[in-house]
C-alpha cells in the first residue's frame, strides 16, 4: 500500500507539475495575447492615421489638379489673346510696309520728275534773252 501511495504521490507531483507548467504557459500565452492585441490596436491608430493622411493628400491633389487646370485654361486662353494680338500687329506691319513702299516708289517718281524738271528750267533759263551760255 506504500508502494501504491508512492505511486500516487508521484503521480500527483506529475499533475502538480503540468498544472503549474499549464499555468505557466497560459500567463505566457496570456501575456502573448495582450501584446498581440496592443500591436492590433497600434496598427488599427496607424491605418486611421494612414488613411486620414491618404485623405488628406487625396484632397490636396485634387486641389492641384482643379487648379492646374485653372492655370492652363488661364494660359490657353493668354496665349489666344497674344496670337491674336501679333496677327493684328503682323497685319499693322504689313500694310505699313506697303505703304512705305508706296510712298518710296512716289518718292522715286517725284524724284525723276523732279530731275526732269530742274532739267527743264535750265534749257529754259539757258534760252532766255541775256543768259549766259
Amino acid at each position: 500500500m506504500l508502494e501504491d501511495l508512492d505511486a500516487l504521490s508521484r503521480r500527483i507531483q506529475k499533475v502538480v507539475q503540468l498544472a503549474q507548467g499549464l499555468q505557466a504557459e497560459r500567463q505566457t500565452l496570456r501575456a502573448r495575447i495582450h501584446q498581440l492585441e496592443t500591436e492590433c490596436q497600434m496598427l488599427k491608430t496607424q491605418q486611421a492615421q494612414e488613411r486620414d493622411a491618404f485623405s488628406q493628400m487625396s484632397q490636396r491633389a485634387a486641389q492641384h489638379d482643379h487648379e492646374l487646370q485653372a492655370v492652363r485654361a488661364e494660359t490657353e486662353q493668354a496665349r489666344s489673346a497674344l496670337e491674336t494680338r501679333v496677327r493684328d500687329q503682323q497685319q499693322h506691319a504689313d500694310a505699313l510696309q506697303r505703304r512705305l513702299d508706296a510712298t518710296q516708289e512716289d518718292y522715286g517718281r517725284l524724284s525723276a520728275v523732279a530731275v526732269d524738271a530742274q532739267k527743264q528750267i535750265e534749257l529754259i533759263l539757258e534760252r532766255l534773252p541775256g543768259a549766259e551760255v
